[in-house]
């Protein structure tokens, strides 16, 4: 048990946004399990007021504001031009006209609307024992720009491609009973690409939300998502708040999108958190245990027993794991496949599944 040095739960929030030079205690996040949930997240907050993750109850939970919120006015088409967003990663290069053109090109001819999922082709049965099969699996989803290279066409329909990858994979999981899919989405490296490819992703990600949202709510799939929403526009941040409420009880499957996320950063904004709340007096820095530093990372957005992907699958023939889920991979099986993920389908799902099934998975003691 922490050691509460306070006897009422309002004076120790108040000491610790003291401590940190808040002038207010904002409201305490709707879905907190308990006092502590509530007091804790109050304090990181004020220690790490950009960092957020989305849950079923639609709020950022370690800024205490809701996600839905405009925290800011978007950046209208002449100021995206000019310049990009507040708080974005240095060193992100322009792009030349023509891939502003192929970008703008994408984005306009795009369709908004997608086919119900009944429509699509039915997925397959899986041959395979349930009980060998993985409860959560973590996907990076690598090559979208090498293979629209290849091809000698424009990187956003790679991306575009992509997307219809993740409809089918999202699919296999749901038919296949898996519990948890957690899909890389977007880097917080990523923000060095160009701008004219990060806005075009962004409005991607935006209108695959809208465009898919009906068919998530039908088939019973729950959407979260983690990572930094201070640095997403308002935009995007509406189209993440809606299919999270809209899916809240949903039940089948659960799909955590890492957007704006590196765990590298996850680490250190945890650290921070924890060290804030031992400053203020409201943790003993004995009581810190592994689970406690799980229960202030962004993957809170996962019930405990599901936080750590028991299989990672990356297409795109690159062997790392490049600033993903660093703390919740220390046990997960780790699988490569060289295919683009563009072309990345059923089929090499299955396999990976099965390469899984054959594993032994041992934690560390002998078979």
């Amino acid at each position: 048990m922490m050691n509460l040095r306070f006897g009422c739960l309002q004076d120790r929030v108040m000491r610790a946004a003291s401590l940190l030079g808040a002038s207010t205690v904002r409201g305490l996040h709707p879905g907190a399990s308990s006092s502590r949930d509530a007091t804790a997240r109050t304090v990181r907050g004020a220690a790490h007021p950009r960092a957020a993750s989305v849950d079923e109850t639609g709020g950022a939970d370690s800024s205490g504001a809701n996600v839905g919120a405009k925290s800011k006015r978007a950046p209208s088409a002449a100021e995206r031009k000019g310049s990009w967003r507040l708080g974005a990663a240095p060193g992100r290069r322009q792009g030349s006209a023509v891939e502003r053109r192929a970008l703008e090109t994408a984005s306009t001819t795009a369709s908004t609307s997608a086919p119900s999922w009944k429509d699509e082709p039915a997925i397959g049965a899986l041959e395979l024992d349930e009980a060998h099969l993985p409860r959560h699996v973590a996907v990076i989803m690598d090559g979208n720009g090498r293979w629209a290279t290849e091809r000698g066409v424009a990187v956003a329909e790679g991306h575009e491609r992509g997307v219809d990858t993740l409809r089918t994979i999202v699919r296999c999981a749901g038919a296949w009973d898996l519990s948890a899919l957690t899909v890389y989405a977007f880097s917080h490296e990523n923000w060095r690409r160009s701008r004219n490819e990060v806005d075009h992703l962004m409005n991607l990600l935006e209108r695959t939300l809208v465009a898919e949202l009906p068919s998530l709510v039908e088939e019973g799939v729950k959407v979260t998502v983690m990572g930094d929403m201070g640095m997403i526009d308002d935009g995007l941040r509406a189209a993440i708040t809606n299919a999270v409420d809209a899916t809240a009880t949903n039940t089948k499957l659960r799909l955590n999108v890492a957007l704006a996320y590196g765990a590298r950063q996850d680490i250190v904004a945890a650290a921070r958190m924890l060290a804030t709340e031992a400053a203020g007096g409201l943790l003993d820095p004995e009581d810190i245990t592994e689970d406690l530093l799980g229960e202030h990372l962004a993957s809170r957005t996962l019930p405990a027993d599901l936080r750590n992907p028991d299989l990672l699958v990356r297409p795109g023939g690159e062997r790392r794991v490049s600033n993903f889920l660093l703390w919740e991979l220390a046990y997960t099986e780790l699988y490569f496949a060289d295919v683009m993920w563009p072309e990345f389908g059923e089929k090499d799902f299955a396999q990976a599944l099965g390469w899984y099934a054959g594993r032994q998975r041992r934690f560390g003691t002998r078979g």
